[in-house]
């Protein structure tokens, strides 16, 4: 159904998947609509209200004319990230790791490293694109473990960059391995540092341990604090955390930990991500989950609350919900006749992840079945354009009739077993992101109907 009831506290509210609007209902209409007993009448007066269409609307996922487009856009402008798996090398063995070797359509870690040549020849091709901005990411195992290698792409950047255009380059690290000779070279060519940290040591510590078994907790924190008192300003411009969620849940102490250590945290916001439960194949479970395991409510509670006081939410919440709740405020209002949807999913190469052997990938979270070029051929459009091709065809129809089309988000790398896209994974991340839009959109009403103008401050910064 294109509708979808919300109820608060204070009042009951539809949202409409097709105008993409929120309208107040009565409580007597609200209830018939949520039994299914609404009547033609009641069926106008929601047509009067936009709701819902006066007459059937197309939803095409990624028609052949969005493609052509997408991939004539991707072949004029190239990727907006090049990601240079430099190493599969790595220093830690995180159990929920993608390479860790738990999941079946993941490779695993190895000594396998990029020659220099590929390296140079992955930067000559981006280079081959005319862009004002050109990002350059390095990523592994751990990229560390290769940095007379970093020090070589990046000087060969520097030199072949396009006049009149700048590079960024990018790092993530596990931060073991962030001694003064790594930190000096990060700060002098401004890299944007991420490093991998959970929280404190109880949480950090269950699962990101060293080659050994060793726990690595402190080991990093040591490393952020010499890194910060190496290089103050650097630090607190451009280095920021990666953070992983997986149950128990420890979202509690995460943001204590934030809050105890304001000197490496300050007001940065981390890039938060939730663990994947599930190895592939049969399904087995990674980390058996607890019913409580990934309950953010508590964090979604603190961040409205703030914003009702008009503060500044604490960076974690922030991290957790500010980029919902953007998305849900700042949507387009307006009933569409033909809606063509990605479903989420980018043009395949618009982030472009090269591994060591040179072949290019989609991101660094998409199994090797899934290749979409090579450094030494270029993209491969006819296999971006098929994978779109079924992709469309997977999602099919299901989304005419859904009231979270213009809000979900969905990819390729989610829905990949093997070669294949998966009919029964989509289904379970469908009901898993309705349901999960649904209490934000729940959440976001109630903000807005105890102060209208909460959530004005999102997006302005």
């Amino acid at each position: 159904m294109l509708l979808l009831p919300i109820e608060t506290e204070k009042g009951h509210y539809l949202y409409s998947g097709w105008s993409n609007c929120i309208v107040e209902v009565s409580h007597d209409l609200f209830f018939r609509y949520a039994a299914g007993e609404w009547d033609d009448r009641e069926k106008r007066a929601v047509i009067q209200a936009g709701l819902i269409p006066e007459t059937p609307h197309d939803v095409v996922v990624f028609d052949p004319e969005f493609v052509a487009s997408a991939i004539a856009g991707l072949k004029k402008n190239g990727p907006d990230m090049l990601v240079l798996s430099v190493t599969e090398a790595c220093n830690f063995r995180c159990e929920y790791c993608y390479y860790s070797g738990a999941y079946v359509d993941s490779r695993d870690h190895s000594g396998q490293t990029m020659a220099a040549e590929t390296a140079l020849a992955a930067v000559e091709w981006y280079f081959g694109f005319p862009r004002k901005e050109y990002r350059i990411g390095f990523y592994g195992g751990e990229p560390l473990l290769q940095l007379s290698l970093l020090r070589t792409i990046v000087a060969h950047a520097e030199r072949k960059r396009p006049e009149g255009s700048r590079v960024i380059f990018a790092l993530t690290t596990n931060g073991g391995l962030l001694g003064g000779e790594e930190c000096d070279f990060l700060a002098e060519k401004n890299f944007e540092t991420f490093v991998s940290i959970d929280g404190p040591a109880a949480v950090h510590d269950r699962y990101r341990h060293d080659i050994y078994g060793n726990p690595t907790f402190g080991t990093v924190l040591n490393n952020l604090r010499s890194f910060r008192s190496r290089h103050p300003d650097y630090f607190d411009r451009q280095v920021n955390y990666s953070m992983t969620i997986a149950p128990p849940n420890p979202l509690a102490e995460i943001e204590r930990f934030m809050k105890e250590n304001p000197e490496l945290f300050g007001e940065k916001v981390p890039k938060v991500s939730v663990v994947r439960l599930r190895s592939g194949g049969d399904g087995s479970p990674l980390i058996p989950p607890d019913e409580t395991a990934f309950d953010f409510t508590q964090v979604w509670d603190s961040f409205i609350e703030s914003c009702l006081r008009g503060e500044r939410p604490e960076p974690f919440a922030r991290a957790v919900c500010e980029a919902a709740v953007n998305k849900i405020h700042h949507r387009a209002m307006t009933g569409l006749s033909r809606f063509v949807t990605t479903g989420g999913q980018c043009t395949p190469g618009k982030r472009c992840f090269i591994d060591t052997g040179g072949v290019m990938h989609m991101c660094e979270r998409v199994n090797a079945s899934f290749p979409i070029g090579s450094v030494a051929t270029g993209y491969d459009d006819e296999r971006i354009g098929n994978y779109l091709r079924r992709y469309a065809e997977l999602l099919g129809s299901r989304c005419s009739d859904c009231w979270a089309a213009r809000l979900c988000r969905k990819c390729i790398p989610m829905l990949a077993e093997g070669e294949r896209m998966s009919e029964s994974t989509l289904t379970a991340l469908c009901e898993r992101q309705k349901k999960d839009l649904a209490f934000k959109l729940a959440r976001y009403c109630r903000g807005r109907e105890q102060r209208n103008d909460c959530f004005d401050w999102i997006g302005k910064e």
